[in-house]
């Protein structure tokens, strides 16, 4: 996607944003939807226990959990509402190009406007081929790769188990090789949350995702980072289009 078209689609839907609350709470299952992501958010912060499903449904489960993140090269267009370590708040429209089975990821931030603020690939590296300050330190590039990766790549082979976690939700539990963790919770048709603990089993962020349009993409997802510097992202889906295999945009 070129970047005057993501500007046209911003335009587009730009006057919408204010009403998304609204527009939200009118949905059918809207209340449950907001109840679960009340509940993983008041959730306590340090690695919770999972009761292991029988064996007969850890497939299931398993796959369940692995189905919310894209398959195959995807692209996806979000305006983005910041909030800073110092409570400010930052609006701007990101673009994410990837393909998880190939790990390529490229990442576009722009202003409203049109002006790119930040771009860069990674592919088992990360190049930064445009950084604006205050975009332009190594730890922003790094930080930002690894959100990427929490929200649209699967954790990985390091799989634990999957179950119901103790505040009653299903779900599935990955382990890295450096003790660090992440889980998937799943609540059927209003969406999911993604934790990533550390190496001492405290929570580093999280991923809520809801609002699924008819294709089970989530057009509302809230990135949480604990971690100094702390930040939280609020993504809207503006667009969302599967590549085909070998598209130039991955390149």
């Amino acid at each position: 996607m070129k970047i005057s078209e993501a500007n046209k689609i911003f335009e587009r839907r730009r006057c919408s944003f204010s009403k998304v609350s609204i527009h939200l709470l009118s949905r059918p299952g809207a209340t449950l939807c907001l109840i679960f992501m009340v509940f993983v958010l008041t959730a306590c912060s340090s690695l919770p226990e999972i009761k292991p499903a029988g064996p007969g449904l850890q497939p299931n489960l398993r796959q369940r959990c692995q189905a919310v993140f894209p398959a195959g090269p995807h692209q996806f267009v979000h305006a983005i509402e910041a909030r800073l370590p110092d409570d400010s708040r930052a609006t701007a429209m990101g673009i994410v190009t990837l393909d998880s089975a190939r790990g390529i990821i490229r990442c576009v931030i722009m202003t409203i406007e049109g002006f790119v603020l930040f771009d860069v690939r990674y592919q088992q590296a990360v190049t930064v081929d445009r950084a604006v300050h205050p975009f332009d330190s190594p730890e922003f590039a790094e930080s930002m790769m690894a959100d990427i990766r929490l929200v649209f790549f699967p954790p990985g082979k390091a799989f634990v188990t999957a179950g119901v976690f103790d505040n009653g939700l299903p779900g599935c539990r990955w382990r890295n090789a450096d003790g660090s963790a992440v889980d998937v919770l799943l609540n059927q048709q209003h969406g999911w949350a993604i934790r990533q603990y550390d190496v001492s089993d405290h929570l580093s962020r999280q991923v809520r995702a809801y609002a699924l349009n008819p294709e089970g993409t989530p057009e509302k997802i809230e990135l949480s980072r604990y971690k100094f510097p702390s930040y939280t992202l609020k993504m809207t889906l503006l667009q969302g289009e599967r590549l085909p295999q070998g598209d130039e945009r991955l390149n």
